[in-house]
Order: C-alpha cells, then structure tokens, then sequence
C-alpha cells in the first residue's frame, strides 16, 4: 500500500522565518509528527512525506491513503487539501493536534479520524484499512507510553530545507495555563523518554544533519523541564554524546520560568549545548497571570529570573500575550518596557486567543464572547471579545507594540542587553572542518552582510555598525549567537511592518518607550 503523509503550510506568522528565507532554508523547522507516524508504519507499505511549507502538494500522487496532520492554524488548510484529494477520488485520513482537539470539525471532511496519540492506533487503522474494514474514527483514549514512540524516519525528509529539526524527549506539562490546548490534547503528568533513548535517537539524526550542514536541535517538549531530574540526566547524556560527534550538536527547547530557580540545571544546559530557551512569560500583570491559573509566574520576580538565565549564556526568547481581561489601553507601554528592561531580544508577542475546547475557550463560551464564524487572518487578530478594550483598538495597540518592539534601537538595546548579562564563557568544543557546515555558514554571513551593508537605509547601516561596536566591547565570545539574532531581526521588523501595512498604520510613529541607546544596555 502507498501511503502520502501532508503537513499543510502554515499561514504567515512570526513562527515560520518566511522572510529570512534567503539564510538558506525555506521553514523555520520540520515537523515531527509525519516522520514519526511514518516509523510507525509497517515496512510493507510505501510511504512518502510531502511539507506544503517548502514544496507544493502534488495532488496526484499515486497513493492509496493520504494522511494529514495540522494545527489549529492550519485547520483551514487542512479541509482545503482534503476535499481536493477526495475530489480526486483518493481516500483521506486526518489526525492530529486540531484532530485530536477538534473531531467533531474535522469528521465531515475525511474518511477517517485518528483522535489522540497515534502509537497504538495508527499501526491498528492501517491494519483494518488494509484488510477492507477501517472504520470511521480511531480514539486513543489512554497517555502513551513513549517507549512505544519509534525513532522518526529520517530519511524521508530533506534536511536541507529546515533550520531546525526537532526531537522529543517529554510529552506533557504539570501546570493549568488556561489557555493552554497542550494539557487538554497531552495531559498534565510528564511522560519521558529515558537519556540513553534521546542518545540514540540524536546518533541517528546526526548523520542527516550533518550532511545538511545543519547543527540546531529543538527539543519540541511541551516543556522540556517539567521533570527537572529527568532534565538533568537528560543534559547529562547530550554532554556525553555531543562529545562524540565530529561538530557539536546546538540545542534549543520550551521551559518554564522555574528553570531560573535550579542552577545545577542552568550550568548542565549551557555545557550540554543550549544557546536559547524559549519561555512563556505572557504579561508581566500579577492579575492577568491568575486570571489565567498562569500562577507558576506569579512566585518571584521575572526580570531577574530572566536575567539568570541570561547570565549563564543562555538566550531567552519570550512568548507574550495581549488582551488579558485586566489589560485596558496601558497594557501595550507595560508589555513594551518589560520587554525592554529583561532584554529579551525575541518576543513572540500575540493577541489572546482561545483554542478550541481549552477551558479558556469553555469559560468564553459560556460569557458569550467566542466570535463566531472566525478564521485567523494574521499575527494581529483574535477570536475573543476583549473585556476592556473594543477589538480594533486591541489590534491597533498590538501591530504599534510589534512595530515598537522591533524598530532597530529597541531591538539592538536588549540583544546587547542580553551579551551584558552573560557572565559564563562559551563551552569550547572541538569542531572537525566541514565543507557542507562552511558553505551553509558562509552563505548566511554573506546574506547578512549583504542586507545590512548593500542597503539605500542609511538607519539600517548604522544601526548594525552600532551593535556590532556594542558586542565587541561586550561580549565578543558570542559573537555568532548575536549575529544570528541580527539576522532574525528582519523577518520580525518586516512582519511588523506588514501588519501595521494592512491596518493603514504608520510605523514609525513616535514609540512609546524612551530610546535608551546601545551604550546604555545594562552592564555595558
């Protein structure tokens, strides 16, 4: 049997990198589920794996089953490719995160759903589908054990497209966000893999990494510390194995803020190999915090657990949030100064929005403030009605923040802000010459060379002769982490600008925050 595994294109949003492409690959990441349901697939059976955010759908593709996954941004994408594939007189299965969250919307338009995990029912379907009597809808009704997850089947990908690839060591997370589909889809107790597991499963990705040129791993946890013993061994065994690898692997993952309070932790993940870490900090309001059960952040201070992290080499990027219930129209200066004072050079900042059967989106539901009928648009819209301001002020607060957060003097502030607190030296490691590593990394550096040199902007030019001057004197032993922070800062002032472009919005209007200036970040 041929089996046609689709990940449907994400629209355009900060997440994606779309527009840095030019750095050598065309998506942020690879996704990890088809690899890995493509594992679970028996020998038997042909399958291939097709990424619409990287390389068009072949609508006739010679295959008895098509097999697509999705998010819930990508949910009216999903139908879009379904009903041309059942047009086409080809059979489809669909599963998934939206699947899984959402059957009773996805139902109408496959042949069969998979809802939950797809361990044990992926290989039981393929087994009813083969012998002629799949039924309708497969539910996993129990958490996996994740022995049973099998390595990803690596070598149906392209490496060379992705910046990063992701490996999973948990699933699961012990706290109660409400907004959070993550505890509804995969539960509140962390289930693990053992070290020795991670070990091999990043020995066998290795070789196609390497031969991409690649080096950066994301560990896709849901939190990669939500059992910091676990997390120890784990950095225990990457120092061991990135030993044994002719070119280090870099290594990023999703944390809470906690991770602040366990320095053993802290100095185990900067020797492993983690240079960023992302943390959702969502406001820094103690009320908008509890009001979403977000009660882990509420413990100490923020801006100094983010600096420790900083300080042991360590990048935070931040996942923040707008149009709280207590935010009225102050929300957007408090959210730019905090962001500005922690020095958090990337803030993947959004409006609130309910997915689907969270118990956010359930206690909305029941205050009759769900929009129906909404389908996302851009980075800049929402399905909720805001309590304290009307919803285009909201979108219009949110796109001057964005621009705010990105315009060249605030970001260049908090990257050096970040180098300043740094306070332990890089790991050194050996590296054995690659061509396939100098080719990729020369490209980037010519790229970046040539955005902010061979520009009509006289601001751009300065500004990155400003940071660079900055880095020098601050913390020139970081030199390649802060050059691959300039390098993403295109794709967020671009986006930023476009959002602002499609509400008739000026962005350069006058910020709300003071420009403090490079030689002005902290400990410079």
């Amino acid at each position: 049997m041929k089996i046609h595994l689709v990940n449907p294109a994400f629209p355009d949003t900060f997440w994606g990198f779309r527009h840095v492409r030019e750095y050598g690959y065309r998506y942020a990441m690879a996704n990890l589920a088809l690899p890995t349901v493509a594992a679970l697939t028996p020998r038997e059976h042909d399958v291939t794996i097709r990424d619409e955010n990287v390389a068009p759908l072949d609508f006739d593709v010679a295959a008895d089953l098509i097999g697509i996954t999705g998010f819930n941004i990508q949910s009216a994408r999903m139908f879009e490719i379904a009903a041309e594939f059942r047009r086409r007189g080809k059979t489809v299965v669909m599963g998934g995160p939206y699947a899984s969250l959402c059957p009773e919307d996805c139902a109408p338009h496959v042949d069969h759903l998979i809802v939950g995990e797809a361990e044990r029912i992926w290989p039981q379907f393929l087994a009813d589908f083969a012998a002629g009597r799949a039924e309708r809808r497969y539910v996993e009704t129990e958490k996996v054990d994740l022995a049973l997850s099998p390595t990803p089947r690596w070598d149906l990908l392209d490496f060379k497209h992705y910046g990063r690839i992701p490996v999973q060591t948990t699933r699961g997370c012990p706290f109660d966000c409400e907004f959070c589909d993550v505890i509804v889809y995969l539960g509140r107790k962390v289930r693990q893999k053992s070290p020795d597991r991670i070990a091999a499963e990043l020995e066998a990705v290795y070789p196609h990494v390497h031969a991409a040129g690649r080096d950066s791993i994301f560990f896709a946890d849901d939190n990669f510390i939500g059992n910091k013993a676990h997390a120890r061994a784990v950095c225990r065994r990457l120092i061991e194995v990135n030993r044994g690898f002719p070119r280090p692997l870099r290594f990023s993952t999703q944390v809470t803020i906690n991770l602040a309070q366990d320095k053993e932790l802290l100095e185990l993940m900067a020797e492993a190999g983690f240079h960023s870490v992302f943390i959702g900090i969502e406001t820094p309001k103690t009320e908008n915090l509890l009001e979403v059960h977000k009660v882990q952040n509420t413990r100490r201070d923020l801006i100094a657990d983010i600096k420790m992290i900083q300080s042991y080499g360590i990048f935070v990027w931040a996942g923040m949030i707008v149009g709280f219930d207590h935010d009225g129209p102050e929300a957007f200066r408090e959210q730019l100064d905090f962001i500005n004072e922690s020095d958090i050079p990337i803030s993947m900042t959004g409006m609130l929005n309910a997915p689907a059967n969270t118990p956010l989106w359930h206690r909305l539901q029941k205050e009759g403030r769900l929009l129906e009928g909404y389908q996302y648009r851009d980075q800049a819209d929402t399905n909720i009605v805001p309590k304290l301001l009307g919803k285009e002020e909201l979108r219009a607060g949110y796109v001057r923040l964005m621009n705010d957060l990105y315009s060249y003097e605030n970001y260049g502030k908090r990257l050096c802000g970040t180098l300043a607190a740094i306070r332990r030296p890089p790991t050194k490691r050996r590296k054995k010459f690659s061509a396939q590593h100098a080719a990729y990394n020369l490209q980037r550096l010519w790229t970046l060379l040539r955005y902010y040199l061979l520009t009509g902007s006289r601001e751009r030019r300065r500004y990155f002769f400003r940071v660079l001057r900055q880095i020098a004197k601050t913390n020139p032993a970081y030199l390649k982490e802060a050059l691959w922070h300039l390098a993403l800062h295109k794709h967020f002032y671009r986006y930023s600008r476009i959002l602002a472009e499609r509400l008739d919005l000026d962005p350069n209007h006058a910020p709300w925050a003071m420009q403090e200036g490079f030689a002005r970040a902290k400990g410079a």
